[in-house]
């Protein structure tokens, strides 16, 4: 099996396994959830489930960390003539919606099961991932050393931080609209500078 074949396999399995922890965590309540359930409901021994997840916390997020790691290479692919606010916005909508079906009703259901859950180490993880691929993305972009230029990894933090904000917000919000609409408001928001939005009549001073 060639490199290539073998890393496809390797994601797929990856992300099976990270959808029948997400299953699992709706239907039973994270905290009653074991390894050796993800496994069977993978169709796989636990065995196999440790060649892939050292444990199940790591594996609920790993489609979120295999999406955070892939915006480099979707930021690498936008036009080169593209400004920057608008390739970095497109790359990571395009990266963290990739092939995602879930509704609302599901997220949000996963994140109650999950919420009361240890996870905070692998959802700080998927951030940081998700942050160090973009900063080297846009250190690509404009042809800078991200160590050593503090842009990149400023511009990729500010994107990583309204990116949970619009998906906290879209969750609790109960509109309509995709996920991708609330994310790509967000983030023009913040390429715009965050301007001070209109004063409502009777708000306080």
């Amino acid at each position: 099996m060639s490199p290539t074949a073998r890393e496809n396999k390797t994601a797929a399995v990856r992300r099976a396994v990270s959808e029948a922890a997400l299953s699992l965590a709706v239907e039973c309540g994270w905290e009653n959830v074991r390894v050796e359930d993800i496994a069977a409901r993978a169709g796989m021994s636990t065995r196999s489930f440790s060649n892939y997840f050292r444990s199940k916390n790591e594996a609920i997020y790993a489609v979120d960390l295999d999406r955070s790691a892939a915006i480099q290479e979707y930021l690498r692919a936008r036009p080169v003539d593209e400004p920057l606010w608008d390739a970095v916005v497109n790359a990571t909508l395009g990266a963290l919606t990739a092939g995602d079906t879930r509704d609302r009703d599901l997220v949000s259901k996963v994140r109650l099961a999950v919420a009361a859950s240890p996870l905070g180490g692998e959802y700080l993880k998927v951030h940081a991932v998700r942050e160090a691929a973009l900063a080297t993305g846009i250190a690509e972009r404009l042809g800078v050393d991200a160590d050593t230029d503090v842009y990149p990894r400023l511009m990729a933090s500010t994107v990583v931080g309204a990116v949970r904000v619009a998906i906290e917000f879209w969750i609790g919000s109960g509109q309509d609209t995709p996920l991708s609409d609330s994310i790509r408001a967000a983030l023009r928001e913040v390429a715009a500078g965050l301007p001070e939005p209109p004063r409502r009549t009777g708000g306080s001073p």
